[in-house]
């Protein structure tokens, strides 16, 4: 993971694991999301000292960059979703979400947004 200078202006650090040998069916993955919200809530501080992203390493291809960049320059599919979202478009979307609507505050006024790219960004 190349992290670069500008993530301390929003989100000064970042951890990676690399889960093995796990097949998810839908039981199995609506669990993992359930724990990990739980770990938003509980160790992460309601998501204001961490947060976590959920990537399929098979979808995906290293090396790795953690970036911190304009909203309006940030396009990806969100977990659940076939269309692509700029990232202050996907704000909007969110703000009618009724699980997420409620940690919008945390970056929205922030000129730069985290992101983690891969090798094709």
């Amino acid at each position: 993971m190349h992290v670069k200078p500008e993530t301390s202006l929003i989100r000064p650090f970042v951890v990676c694991a690399v889960l093995r040998g796990i097949t998810f069916d839908e039981a199995r993955y609506n669990i993992f999301i359930d724990l990990q919200d739980k770990l938003h809530q509980n160790i992460c501080r309601r998501r204001t000292l961490v947060a976590i992203g959920t990537h399929d390493l098979d979808t995906i291809e290293g090396p790795f960059s953690y970036e911190a960049l304009p909203p309006q320059e940030i396009n990806f599919v969100p977990l659940k979703q076939e269309k692509i979202f700029r990232v202050d478009e996907l704000l909007e979307y969110y703000k009618s979400d009724i699980k997420l609507k409620k940690f919008l505050h945390i970056i929205e006024n922030s000129p730069v947004y985290p992101v983690i790219y891969d090798r094709n960004r």
